[in-house]
């Protein structure tokens, strides 16, 4: 199975860091990802344990997540990615990824991940064939939410990471669990623990 770039950066190091008063993952315990509906700028928020095996120090961790991202936006001819910062606190690690859009975190992730409207999701092939549920585990069909709200948020995704939203959550994916009223994540049974990935079918949030 392919991995994601961000298990190979996990593999060696992890990684970390919230960009000062960005406010949208100040307080995340787990990796985050959150789409600005106004312009589509991606940020995420990886949180990962710093064990006692760890032996790389902040600034050493910093660099190498620096020179992922430059590596990255020379290939792609374009500044898609920006490290805001590291961090090591304690026993946790944390960076903020920055993405143009949700083709820069697709290309950098080398993974699936599409944020836009539900008519622009239908537009560019996704085929919402599975079934969608709302938060009290009711099933609706994607066909009437296309046909009758073509305006609603989806992001689609393919990692087992959280997804921060704007408003509330309004459906997801049977594979996904709504975790408070504005989060959402892949359940625990629809991802290989071992290399952190989704085993299952694409994920979808749905929200206004």
């Amino acid at each position: 199975m392919k991995k994601s770039r961000k298990f190979l950066i996990l593999c060696a190091a992890a990684v970390a860091a919230l960009l000062a008063g960005c406010g949208k993952l100040d307080d995340v315990d787990r990796t985050t990802v959150y789409v600005d509906p106004e312009n589509g700028v991606v940020q995420e928020a990886i949180v990962e344990e710093y064990t006692d095996e760890d032996t790389y120090s902040e600034n050493e961790l910093e660099a190498f997540v620096q020179e992922d991202a430059a590596a990255y936006n020379e290939e792609a001819g374009a500044d898609s990615v920006t490290v805001s910062g590291v961090k090591v606190s304690g026993d946790e690690v944390r960076i903020l990824l920055r993405y143009a859009d949700s083709s820069a975190y697709a290309g950098y992730h080398l993974t699936d991940f599409f944020a836009g409207t539900l008519a622009e999701a239908q537009e560019a092939g996704y085929d919402f064939s599975g079934t969608l549920l709302d938060p009290e585990g009711k099933a609706t069909a994607a066909s009437d939410l296309l046909s009758g709200h073509p305006d609603y948020h989806v992001v689609i995704f393919e990692e087992p990471v959280q997804i921060l939203t704007d408003s509330p959550v309004l459906y997801v994916s049977s594979n996904v669990v709504i975790r408070s009223e504005t989060t959402a994540e892949v359940t625990e049974d629809n991802v290989n623990q071992e290399v952190g990935v989704v085993t299952s079918e694409k994920a979808y949030v749905i929200y206004e």
